[in-house]
């Protein structure tokens, strides 16, 4: 039964389309890839019009499946970025640790939110401002 349920993962994986498991919103020449999933995606599309105002181009490369992971979509898209954030709505980041166990890839800076709350466009554009400006790998958004 097992090795049957793999089997249809497998087949999943070869006729879902990887625009249907993974998008990447924005221009593919932006300096930075926002990285996310889930319920932060409205925040971050707001966010990256904020940061476009202020002349900081941005791209957001959402993972839309977890299994099949879409993993040479991801290898492509972030393959050329310069700069990667992962923004996530837990402690530890799981997402970008997927991503580097399914790709190679390891982020370059994430922005964590876990206290329950969903992120707002403002979070996403002062966290992705104060990575630039300070330097900071992590930064964690509290409502607090």
């Amino acid at each position: 039964m097992m090795r049957k349920r793999m089997r249809k993962i497998e087949l999943a994986g070869q006729v879902i389309p990887d625009s249907k498991k993974a998008t990447l919103h924005g221009p593919t020449s932006a300096l930075i890839t926002l990285v996310g999933w889930g319920s932060s995606k409205g925040a971050i599309l707001d966010g990256m019009e904020d940061l476009k105002s202020d002349g900081i181009e941005t791209n957001f490369l959402q993972v839309r499946y977890v299994s099949p992971f879409p993993t040479s979509f991801v290898q492509q898209a972030l393959g050329s970025a310069r700069r990667k954030i992962a923004i996530e709505n837990n402690y530890s980041a799981q997402m970008a640790g997927l991503i580097r166990e399914k790709t190679g890839i390891a982020m370059d800076n994430t922005i964590v939110k876990f206290d329950g709350r969903p992120f707002s466009q403002n979070e996403i554009y002062e966290g992705v401002k104060d990575i630039i400006k300070n330097g900071i790998k992590e930064v964690t958004v509290s409502h607090a």
